[in-house]
């Protein structure tokens, strides 16, 4: 630690006159300043050449972006649409478009079913006297079978329908022969229920919708009873009932209650409630609209019933002996001496998977600690019989009865709902073909475009989709303006320090850095090498209008450029790996230029070392610059301390000088008298 230069002084008790400490610290500082200064320049070199780099990465991430641009086929399917329409339809296109001419006519849209309820004299005007009760929505169900590929030609029966099967069909070919074969003459699967729809997927899933007359459709209903074909599997699945229960606790028996539980349980149903005033000034002006998904697939009604489903009890004794007993046709295994707890808990988890649970929406079952086990029907499920036991002898003992009874009281007389609105399909006619959708977003029907219904019109659209030729031209153009202005960058970074700014930081920060020259071959080489992926006419940027003149400076011929966008468009984008995939070799002169600049860019990159490098002498720079200050403190301090030691020994031999003086002046005045 530096000691305090005035105690020295003071406590040699110096005093001659000299400024010491402005001695000793020009004699430090002769020494110090130029040597300090020549470490600062060096910190200073280092940053200008941190922040040189800075630029050169900017201007690598530049090329990287414009090389980016144009490395996919989708950068070049980009479009124009030109509507004469606007008020019927609105239109967007994706890179899966192509360039042409459509007739779009919108005859209607696409509605979703609304029902209205009887009026309310106020919004927490109390329903059915506060007492619980509940809305059934009635929906067409909606099942689902998965199926997978075959390998082996055979014949599988669904819905009492032979399919016959190929050796190798594919997933989507098993779902879409099983429905031709249910919409086949002759199947009563749809001409029994004319309203029946049905879809094959490219997934493999055939899904069926049932009519909304049907309500909540068995499970058996869509199903696979015999499969011919050794190696297919099925999946089924109903995902929508027929048949949706809201229950409406005392707690939400008002308009407000209601609307909360309709829209609480509107992930499954599909359908939004609203508590509207209807402004007529009337006695009961509060009514709750009901607004379902768009689609006639949709269509929904509503009715309200205060009756009371059906609750079964079933308790279980410990396990006699291991074996194993059916429940609603649904095999339970148990082990001797397991207990009663153990086994309701496995009777429920397997009667949740079987369509027992899965093919009524509502039926729960809940099991408790002490062996027994709930079963809660659904209104619709009405007087229902308990499940059947078998094999259950010996076993284990089981004992059920009627927690509750069904109770079939009517609709509530005082709240009810009635149609206001079908639900329906879209209708347009597209390129002259009729076509219905269930939504007004409508994005199959022309490929790469997605039109937007907005409304009914007796005029047809016509709709044009153009290449964007402009931004397209843009994007290359582009190549131009970055490769002069990083030639005029480098210029600047590499060439002599701008002495007439002081500001001017940057020129002359890169002077003599070789790996600028290294970057600026390579960004040359990428715009004038031939590309890994040429076409039959272009082989290189300069086939479509790239040159270098005199000085350096890349130039375009834009008329060539223009020419080869309309007429050879395809072998452009080949030319730029437009066609190349991520893992392909040759990429392209886009897709080889991005690979390059990344290298360039990364961690282990030219550019990364070099700024490494420069912050690894920043930092040792500055501390040689600290080992300085510590030296020379110590310096300015045993200076200090040396001077102030001499002026000690000086004011000692004045003041010696002046008692002796005084002692030969007594003298002589002794004498001279």
């Amino acid at each position: 630690m530096a000691t305090n230069n005035n105690n020295i002084v003071s406590a040699l008790n110096a005093g001659s006159g000299i400024n010491i400490q402005e001695l000793a610290q020009a004699l430090v500082d002769a020494e110090k300043v130029p040597r300090e200064s020549l470490v600062q320049s060096k910190i200073d070199k280092s940053d200008a050449k941190i922040s040189g780099l800075g630029i050169v990465k900017n201007v690598l991430q530049r090329f990287s972006t414009a090389f980016k641009n144009l490395d996919s086929a989708g950068d070049f399917k980009k479009f124009t649409v030109t509507n004469s329409n606007t008020s019927a339809i609105n239109l967007s296109t994706s890179t899966l478009a192509d360039p042409g001419s459509h007739s779009v006519q919108v005859q209607s849209l696409a509605l979703g079913s609304r029902q209205k309820s009887t009026g309310f004299s106020a919004t927490k005007a109390q329903v059915n006297g506060g007492q619980p009760f509940a809305l059934q929505v009635a929906t067409r169900e909606t099942q689902k079978i998965t199926f997978s590929a075959v390998s082996a030609a055979g014949t599988i029966t669904v819905s009492g329908v032979a399919v016959a099967l190929g050796a190798g069909d594919s997933a989507a070919t098993v779902a879409s022969k099983v429905k031709e074969a249910l919409e086949a003459d002759g199947s009563s699967f749809v001409s029994t229920y004319s309203n029946r729809t049905l879809e094959a997927k490219s997934d493999g899933t055939l899904t069926v919708t049932f009519e909304l007359s049907e309500g909540d459709v068995d499970s058996s209903a869509l199903s696979v009873s015999s499969i011919g074909s050794s190696d297919l599997t099925s999946t089924f699945i109903t995902t929508r009932n027929g048949i949706q229960e809201i229950n409406i606790a005392s707690a939400s028996t008002t308009p407000l209650g209601i609307v909360s539980e309709i829209n609480s349980a509107g992930t499954t149903l599909g359908i939004n409630a609203q508590l509207i005033n209807d402004g007529s000034g009337g006695s009961d002006p509060y009514k709750i609209l009901l607004t379902g998904t768009s689609g006639e697939r949709n269509e929904f009604t509503v009715t309200t019933t205060s009756s009371q489903p059906e609750v079964q009890n079933v308790t279980f004794g410990t396990a006699q002996s291991t074996g194993s007993f059916t429940v609603a046709g649904v095999t339970v295994s148990v082990s001797a001496g397991e207990s009663p707890s153990i086994i309701a808990s496995r009777v429920k988890a397997s009667l949740d998977a079987d369509s027992f649970v899965t093919s009524s929406a509502g039926r729960s079952i809940a099991a408790s600690s002490n062996g027994s086990m709930q079963i809660t029907y659904t209104r619709s499920d009405g007087d229902i019989a308990f499940p059947t036991f078998a094999n259950i002898s010996g076993v284990v003992d089981v004992g059920i009865s009627e927690a509750t009874a069904f109770s079939a009281n009517s609709s509530l007389a005082a709240f009810s709902f009635s149609s206001i609105q079908s639900a329906s399909d879209a209708k347009l006619v597209v390129n002259g073909m009729s076509v219905s959708r269930g939504s007004n977003l409508i994005g199959d029907v022309i490929q790469g475009v997605t039109m937007e219904l907005l409304a009914p019109s007796s005029a047809s659209s016509t709709v044009n989709i153009a290449r964007d030729s402009a931004t397209l031209f843009e994007n290359i153009k582009e190549f131009t303006t970055i490769y002069n202005e990083t030639i005029s960058d480098f210029d600047i970074l590499t060439g002599p320090v701008n002495s007439d700014d002081a500001d001017d930081e940057l020129s002359g920060s890169l002077f003599g850095e070789s790996s600028i020259r290294t970057i600026k071959s390579s960004l040359r080489n990428m715009l004038v090498s031939n590309s890994t992926t040429p076409s039959a006419n272009l082989k290189a940027l300069r086939d479509i209008g790239f040159s270098f003149d005199k000085g350096g400076l890349l130039t375009l011929d834009e008329d060539k450029l223009f020419d080869s966008l309309e007429n050879k468009f395809d072998e452009v984008v080949t030319l730029f790996g437009g066609n190349a995939g991520i893992a392909d070799t040759n990429r392209g002169i886009a897709g080889d230029g991005v690979k390059k600049l990344d290298e360039m860019l990364s961690t282990t990159g030219i550019v990364k070392r070099q700024t490494n490098t420069a912050e690894s002498d920043k930092t040792r720079y500055k501390e040689d610059l600290s080992k300085l200050q510590v030296r020379y403190e110590a310096l300015l301090e045993r200076y200090t301390r040396q001077f102030a030691i001499m002026d000690s020994l000086v004011n000692q031999y004045n003041t010696t000088r002046t008692s002796l003086q005084g002692s030969f002046d007594a003298m002589l005045s002794m004498y001279s008298k």
